[in-house]
This record gives C-alpha cells, sequence and structure tokens, in this order.
C-alpha cells in the first residue's frame, strides 16, 4: 500500500517576458520568446519495501596464484549454490568485482620484506532476493556456503513504476500550484506548459549487518530483517505560458 510524503514546495522561480532567456537556456541572438513562467516542483511518493539485494565476496590470500585462483572458485561456486538452494533464482546472481593482486610479504617482528610474494583476491557478489521473507536464510546460507564477507543489505521496491507515478502527479501538482500563486499576485493567468523535465532520487533502506571472517561449512541462524520503507522523489521544472 502506497503512502503519499507531504509535498515540498518549490526551489527556484523565474519569470520571464518579452526576449528574456531561462537560466541555463542559450539564447538565439535577434529571437523573441513568448513570456512564460518557469517553477520547479518535487513530490515524493513512498511504499514498503519487497525485494532485497545482498553484496557479498569471497577474499582468499595465498603465496600461489594459482590456488588463490582455486579456492576462490570453490568458495564461489559454494556459495551461490547455497543461495539458489535457499530461494535465490540464478540468475539473480551477478558478479560485481573481480579483483587480483600481489603484495611481498613483510614481517612485522623484524621490520623487513621477506621476499615472499602473497596473493590476495576479492570476487564481489550481489544477489536479488525477490521474496524479502527468505531475506535472512539466504544470508545465512551464503555464509554457511563459503562466502566469507557479507557487506550489507539494501532494500527496495521491485517494481517502482506505480510509486514513480504518484510521485510526478504531485510534484506536477506542486510546480502548477506555485505558478498559480505567483500569476495570481502578478494579476495574470497561468497558460499551457511550453517545456518541462524531470529527474528522479530514489531512497531504499538499507541494512549495514555483516558478517566477516567466517569459515566455510560454520553454522549461522537467520538473522531478524526489517526491510522498512522505500521512498522516491520525483522533480519536475516547468515553464508555463502567460496569459
Amino acid at each position: 500500500m502506497l503512502q503519499m510524503r507531504s509535498i515540498l514546495l518549490t526551489g527556484t522561480v523565474l519569470l520571464l517576458f518579452g526576449a528574456c532567456g531561462n537560466t541555463g537556456t542559450q539564447n538565439i541572438p535577434g529571437a523573441v520568446y513568448p513570456p512564460s513562467i518557469s517553477v520547479t516542483g518535487v513530490g515524493t511518493a513512498t511504499g514498503v519495501a519487497d525485494m532485497a539485494v545482498i553484496s557479498f565476496s569471497i577474499d582468499v590470500s595465498n603465496s600461489d596464484a594459482e590456488t588463490a585462483l582455486d579456492e576462490a572458485a570453490g568458495l564461489a561456486e559454494s556459495a551461490i549454490d547455497a543461495a539458489v538452494e535457499a530461494g535465490v533464482l540464478e540468475t539473480d546472481i551477478e558478479t560485481t568485482g573481480y579483483n587480483l593482486y600481489m603484495e611481498e610479504e613483510y614481517d612485522y617482528n623484524t621490520y623487513e620484506y621477506t621476499g615472499n610474494n602473497i596473493f590476495h583476491l576479492t570476487h564481489s557478489f550481489s544477489a536479488k532476493v525477490r521474496d524479502i521473507d527468505q531475506a535472512g536464510d539466504v544470508l545465512a546460507a551464503l555464509v554457511e556456503g563459503g562466502a566469507t564477507s557479507v557487506n550489507g543489505i539494501n532494500f527496495t521496491i521491485s517494481n517502482r513504476d506505480e510509486l514513480i507515478a504518484e510521485a510526478r502527479e504531485l510534484a506536477i501538482a506542486d510546480a502548477r500550484n506555485t505558478a498559480e500563486q505567483l500569476a495570481e499576485g502578478l494579476g495574470i493567468s497561468v497558460g499551457e506548459p511550453v517545456s518541462i523535465s524531470e529527474w528522479v532520487d530514489y531512497y531504499g533502506g538499507y541494512d549495514s549487518y555483516s558478517y566477516g571472517g567466517m569459515t566455510e561449512g560454520s553454522y549461522y541462524d537467520a538473522p531478524p530483517i526489517s526491510p522498512g520503507n522505500s521512498s522516491i522523489t520525483l522533480n519536475v521544472s516547468i515553464s508555463f505560458g502567460i496569459e
């Protein structure tokens, strides 16, 4: 069920007459522009999150690069299989990063480099949990399956079209209301819109819940998950003709 947040009023207002151009708009020399009122409007719509996106990674260090690669591949396969078994679609798991680098080992007792090379590999993934009630079980499954780090959860709404439409309606109403107030104060009337642009800000819930330093095969209970609400704020900039 969607809930409406209070409308935020305009940020900038610009009244244009004759050959005056809108800020940020390049004017053509000699051109005559119709008089207009330019305003901004903001609308925010809020809904309950119904999908979770979990970020996790495989972190491996070894003196042999090939061994590090093989170990990471095995842990990644095990973690992915565990997530799928817990209810995640395999097509909803994707690689978000892959980093392999080498550093020379440093002995903190002698304060000298040993001359031995250590290879570090991090393979990062994201997994969409479309049934948000399964998010806790998926977290536990990832850890048991071999994920060495679970970096957090983002909560979102799988179909945001309805929220965007609601926020857009609120933003347009906000902009028109401001234009009409200005026009009334100046003794003119608002005409048809002559230009419009919009931009969207999305605010999803986030849980910084994390695991670190796990060992494969360890058992973890599913943690409690509270998705909360997600909101979309849509901004419009509209120029209305004046009559």
